[in-house]
C-alpha cells in the first residue's frame, strides 16, 4: 500500500507540474463555459413562450433548460476527464518512449494511471467551481439540493466513469492512437446518456442502451437533485444502480486493462507508438 501511494504521489506531482507549466489552461477554463453554454442559452430563448419552454418541460418536469445544460456540462466535463486523462497518460508515454521502461518497473500499473488521473480530476473540480461562479452571474444559475446527497450520487458515479476510462485506455494500448479511440468512445457515450438533451426523446432501441449506462443516471440524478427536474426513475433506484455500476465498471475496467496490458507486454507492443 505504501509503495502504491508513493507512485500515486509522484505521478500526481508530475501531472501538476505539466498543468501549471502552461497558464493558458487556467485562462481557457474561464472562457469554456461561455463558449459551450452561450449558444444553448440563446437557442432556448428562441423557443420560450412567456418564460416557459413547454415542450422541454414536458420531458423534464420544468422549464429550466439552462440549469439542465449546465449540470450536463459539468458531468460531461468529468466524463471527458475520465477518458482523456487515462488514454492520454498512456499515449504521451508512448510518444516519449517511456512507457516500456516505466512498465518494466515493479510499480503497480493502476497506481501509475490513478496518480495521473487524480490530479486531472482535481484540476477539473477547480475548473467546475469557476464554471458554477461564472454561470451564476451570466445565467442566474444557483446550485440547489442537499450537498451531501449530491456528493452521494456524484462520487460513486465518478468512480464508475474512471473504470470506464481505464477500460477505454486499454484500447489505446492496442490501437496506439488516443484521439480516435477516445473521441469515438466519448461521442457515443455522451450521445446516448443525455448530456445535453432529455433521454426520453430517444427511440426505444437507443433509450434501452442509454439505460444501461451509469452516465445516464448520473446526469439524471444530479439534475433531479440540483434543479428539481423529474427523474426518469426514482432517485433511490438510480442511486442503487450507480452504486452497482461503481463496482461493475471499476473492477471490470481494471480487469480488462490488466489483461490487455499483459497481452501487449507478451507481444512486445509497448515499445512503439
Amino acid at each position: 500500500m505504501r509503495e502504491n501511494l508513493i507512485v500515486i504521489r509522484a505521478r500526481f506531482i508530475r501531472s501538476m507540474k505539466n498543468y501549471f507549466r502552461y497558464p493558458l489552461n487556467f485562462i481557457l477554463s474561464l472562457f469554456d463555459p461561455i463558449i459551450w453554454l452561450a449558444p444553448y442559452y440563446f437557442m432556448g430563448k428562441a423557443f420560450e413562450q412567456g418564460g416557459e419552454v413547454l415542450g422541454f418541460a414536458s420531458y423534464t418536469g420544468n422549464s429550466d433548460y439552462m440549469g439542465f445544460m449546465i449540470v450536463g456540462y459539468i458531468v460531461t466535463s468529468y466524463f471527458s476527464t475520465a477518458l482523456w486523462s487515462t488514454g492520454f497518460t498512456l499515449k504521451n508515454e508512448m510518444m516519449q518512449g517511456t512507457l516500456e521502461s516505466n512498465w518494466s518497473t515493479p510499480a503497480n500499473r493502476m497506481a501509475m494511471i490513478l496518480g495521473s488521473v487524480s490530479f486531472q480530476f482535481c484540476a477539473t473540480t477547480f475548473e467546475m467551481i469557476l464554471t458554477l461562479i461564472i454561470c451564476h452571474f451570466l445565467f442566474n444559475f444557483t446550485v440547489g439540493g442537499n450537498i451531501l446527497l449530491i456528493l452521494a450520487f456524484f462520487i460513486p458515479g465518478i468512480i464508475a466513469l474512471v473504470g470506464l476510462g481505464i477500460a477505454v485506455s486499454s484500447a489505446v494500448l492496442l490501437a496506439k492512437e488516443a484521439n480516435a479511440v477516445i473521441d469515438l468512445s466519448s461521442s457515443i457515450f455522451q450521445g446516448l446518456s443525455g448530456g445535453f438533451f432529455p433521454v426520453k426523446i430517444l427511440p426505444n432501441v437507443f433509450l434501452f442502451i442509454s439505460l444501461l449506462l451509469p452516465l445516464t443516471y448520473l446526469n439524471d440524478g444530479m439534475r433531479a437533485i440540483m434543479i428539481g427536474q423529474t427523474p426518469i426513475i426514482s432517485l433511490k433506484s438510480e442511486f442503487v444502480l450507480i452504486i452497482i455500476s461503481m463496482f461493475v465498471f471499476y473492477l471490470g475496467g481494471r480487469y480488462i486493462f490488466m489483461r490487455v496490458e499483459r497481452l501487449c507486454r507478451d507481444k512486445g507492443l509497448l515499445s512503439g507508438h
